[in-house]
């Protein structure tokens, strides 16, 4: 956009540098800061050295030059490129030590017109190393007319030696109602028309910095014909509709994988930038969460009333685990450029860790003691000294080998708790699955550490090598959901008989050893491929204390011998898993073992079968 005036045409000024503050009054977002600064100047107490650090486009650079003039009385109006006493270096392109020897020797004139001579070292993490040790000296003595400046977002790739030297100042991100009210002024003063949400998306995008709100700014405004709406700003952002938003949260947080994944292909086939749409469901989360607690803190456009209908029907603690999920898939986006199977995988996860099907880890440990033989007397795996705290952050919960024990004095509570313990697991998922699972597909998978030291006692290095390098080309094989859903595991260990996968998450794991399907297609799949075909499924944290379990009885000495073949599969949940009539009458009359327990000890007319 240029302006004609007189027959000549001038050229077009970003808004950011049109509207750059000229004093510490005009800041915004920055007020303990600049009134600090302004405390100093009129009485006379500078510093010779100042660190400003912080996020990008929070006034570091625009502070600085503020002070430099009002330090040396120059007018605001005055360009500061202007005064040969203020020095602005880009220590970005001005790094090695030839560069600072120069400042150095130039600071030992004085100035030319101003009272002091200012350097302005923008970036100054960029040195290097023999820069910095360059610029310590005159850091440490500097001449009584020599000021300096240094601006950085990365103040801890800066030595300690010169951080000592320095008043350090912590610029913060500013605020998206203080970046609103900037935004508005200015567009006021432009005469441009705007929606207040319009404003309210840049300000999102924009992530606290006031540069990078009035770039988008711009933008919107050159894309819409001088008009800021809300279509325009999520177009020029890529940013996604609040609607589509709310839809694929309620999709995910139901469990409809399917519709979730339609959803999210519909917004990238719009073009929404999928580090845009992470960040963004972080927010709408972050809404839903705070919702009930403190509304007025809600930044999304979405009615507070359907947030907080969206928090009683997640729940506090599935919306921390799901933030947890959003959270690491934007890290793993900067490493990738195959965006769109994060954000599948991605999708898969929240729909899992997110149902009310799983909405804790109680599952996986039920899951667990299923798969652990009843006679076993296993103790609690062996802590190695190598193994951090990490490691430990999700113990396994294993079943007790010794008999239950009453006395005479308690035996009416231990028969009740039993009752209560069997209803418990008679009613895990009572939530009946859409698919039913044919009868033939039985489910196949074990679980447990007695499993994991079957493989390992007899593991080839060669066998999972070939896991490890076919696994990517044999996920390919499954449908979209399911490649997903096999992504966050992978092959840990392999024998010539059996293959260990560790999922990333204990919730995944669960519906993974109940979900018979998957594992008949995965026993195909491995068989089609030439690769062991038993399958042991087990969490991250659990092989990461299993193998250190492992490794620590074999240096005791210890010679394990077990079995595979002796450790049964994880047995299917009934109300999880549908089956034929006959099987599921066959399961129902089956006396459940911790009943017989129960008829052993305290005999059949005292125990209650509550169904």
């Amino acid at each position: 956009m240029a302006v004609h005036n007189g027959g000549i045409i001038m050229a077009y000024q970003a808004l950011y540098r049109v509207y750059r503050p000229r004093t510490f009054d005009d800041m915004v977002g920055q007020e303990v800061i600049t009134q600090t600064l302004k405390n100093a100047i009129e009485a006379h107490q500078t510093g010779h050295a100042y660190l400003f650090s912080g996020p990008r486009g929070t006034g570091k650079t625009s502070a600085a030059k503020i002070f430099a003039r009002e330090v040396n009385g120059i007018s605001p109006d005055t360009d500061e490129t202007q005064i040969p006493d203020i020095i602005e270096i880009d220590a970005a392109s001005n790094n090695g030590v030839d560069e600072i020897r120069n400042i150095r020797d130039s600071a030992n004139y004085a100035p030319i017109e101003a009272q002091y001579k200012i350097y302005i070292i923008d970036e100054v993490h960029m040195l290097s190393t023999g820069a910095f040790n360059a610029l310590l000296k005159t850091l440490e003595e500097p001449p009584a007319n020599v000021k300096f400046i240094l601006a950085t977002t990365e103040p801890q790739k800066i030595p300690a030696t010169i951080l000592s030297r320095t008043q350090r100042f912590d610029f913060k991100r500013i605020d998206d109602a203080t970046i609103q009210t900037r935004m508005a002024a200015i567009l006021d003063k432009q005469s441009v028309e705007y929606d207040q949400d319009a404003l309210r998306v840049i300000a999102n995008a924009a992530e606290g910095g006031m540069r990078d709100a009035l770039s988008i700014l711009d933008q919107v405004i050159a894309y819409g014909s001088d008009k800021v709406t809300v279509e325009n700003a999520l177009q020029v952002t890529g940013s996604t509709t609040t609607e589509a938003l709310l839809s694929f949260l309620q999709q995910v947080s139901e469990g409809d994988t399917r519709n979730a994944l339609q959803t999210l292909h519909t917004i990238l086939l719009d073009g929404k930038d999928a580090q845009r749409f992470v960040a963004d469901m972080i927010g709408l989360l972050r809404d839903v969460m705070l919702s009930p607690i403190a509304p007025n803190l809600i930044k999304t456009t979405a009615s507070v009333e359907l947030l907080k209908q969206l928090n009683q029907k997640i729940g506090q603690q599935r919306i921390q685990i799901m933030m947890l999920a959003l959270d690491e898939t934007q890290k793993e986006l900067l490493q990738t450029m195959q965006s769109d199977v994060y954000l599948e995988l991605l999708t898969v996860k929240l729909s899992l860790a997110g149902s009310k099907s799983t909405p804790t880890s109680s599952k996986i440990n039920h899951s667990q003691s299923l798969a652990t033989p009843k006679h076993s007397s296993e103790a609690e795996p062996s802590v190695s000294p190598s193994m951090t705290v990490d490691d430990m952050s999700s113990p396994i919960t294993k079943p007790s080998s010794s008999p239950v024990k009453s006395t005479n004095n308690d035996t009416q509570s231990d028969t009740q708790q039993l009752a209560l313990t069997q209803e418990k697991i008679a009613n895990v998922d009572p939530e009946p699955v859409s698919q039913p699972v044919a009868s033939n597909k039985k489910l196949s998978a074990r679980t447990g550490q007695e499993a994991v030291f079957a493989v390992l006692s007899v593991a080839r290095r060669e066998t999972l090598t070939n896991a490890t390098q076919l696994w990517p080309e044999l996920q390919q094989q499954f449908d979209v959901a399911k490649q997903a859903f096999l992504t966050i595991a992978k092959p840990v260990a392999a024998s010539d008989e059996a293959i260990v996968l560790a999922f990333d998450y204990p919730a995944l794991l669960a519906e993974a050893l109940q979900d018979a399907e998957l594992q008949a297609q995965l026993v195909q799949q491995l068989s089609e491929s030439n690769l062991p075909f038993s399958l042991v499924l087990i969490s991250k944290d659990e092989w990461k204390i299993d193998r250190a379990a492992y490794v620590s009885r074999l240096r005791g000495g210890e010679k394990i011998t077990v079995k595979l073949s002796d450790i049964p599969v994880v047995k299917a949940n009934v109300e999880k898993i549908p089956v034929e009539q006959d099987d599921t009458v066959a399961v129902v009359n089956d006396t459940p073992e911790i009943v017989k327990q129960a008829q052993s000890l305290f005999g059949e007319d005292l125990v209650n079968i509550v169904d």
